[in-house]
């Protein structure tokens, strides 16, 4: 599904081209010069690399989650980049972070990755929040590499039962509180003793929500609603599938959003095909 605002394409500041059977970035031949484009969701292609952002640098928010990205490059000219998503992708090596000073929330759940060392790249940088479950890591020393972050206050790896081979370390939460006394959360449980964190969806059916929420296409692109719509159950269906354990409330959001969906799609029809 393919979203963006009109006009000319030095003034689009938006852009969502989420299930869309995208397999490289080079076939979007107008995004290099959609440079006053903030935000990208790029969720649920095809994408094999990361390529033809380069002069994209005002972009602040970039969703590659559930592609089958293997490798974190061409990333540097991102310099403002504050929320990067590849989640559900193949990427083994956290790397091509070192110019991204402006990164906040950095999501890698669902990957291959073994070691955490790529995050010496973002030491002394704003990376606030980071998520890593449902990946390969084994050793609690992987965690030093996060000691460099001054504003880390929320780490994640472990959720809804994807974890990683270290969360089943005997003592693992405290040995990770010793080595980062700063954190807030853990795992989505505070570090403070004081009521829990709120349940979230996992990686996967949380970018299936996000997507469900961008923008509606307009009534004269009504008619092609239906297809639209079944390419969206879709893809909520796969994120579900990926995601084996998410809270009951947030299916009911889901089936809230999905309604709001149906009901301004048919608000767009009538419209549309008015006498």
């Amino acid at each position: 599904m393919a979203s963006a605002a009109s006009g000319p394409h030095d003034q689009i500041s938006e852009l969502s081209l989420y299930d869309a059977g995208i397999v490289s970035l080079a076939e979007l031949s107008d995004l290099p010069r959609m440079t006053a484009l903030r935000s990208l969701n790029l969720h649920c292609n095809r994408i094999e690399a990361i390529s033809n952002l380069e002069s994209l640098g005002g972009l602040t928010y970039l969703n590659l989650s559930s592609n089958h990205i293997e490798a974190m490059t061409n990333l540097h000219g991102l310099v403002r980049l504050q929320t990067l998503d590849l989640s559900c992708n193949r990427v083994r090596i956290v790397d091509g972070l070192a110019t991204l000073r402006s990164l906040r929330r950095l999501l890698l759940a669902y990957n291959r990755i073994t070691s955490l060392a790529g995050l010496v790249q973002c030491h002394g940088g704003q990376l606030a929040h980071f998520e890593a479950y449902g990946n390969r890591i084994a050793l609690i020393r992987e965690a030093e590499y996060l000691r460099g972050l001054p504003m880390l206050a929320e780490v994640v790896l472990r959720r809804h039962g994807q974890d990683n081979p270290v969360c089943r370390e005997p003592g693992y939460r405290e040995k990770v509180l010793t080595l980062l006394p700063g954190l807030q959360t853990l795992d989505d449980e505070s570090t403070t003793g004081t009521a829990p964190v709120p349940d979230r969806p996992g990686a996967a059916y949380a970018c299936a929500l996000e997507a469900l929420s961008q923008p509606m296409p307009s009534a004269s692109a009504a008619a092609h609603a239906p297809a639209e719509l079944a390419r969206t159950e879709q893809a909520k269906a796969k994120a579900k599938a990926m995601d084996a354990e998410v809270p009951v409330r947030v299916t009911e959001v889901a089936a809230t959003v999905a309604s709001v969906v149906v009901a301004s799609v048919v608000a767009a029809e009538s419209r549309v095909f008015a006498p």
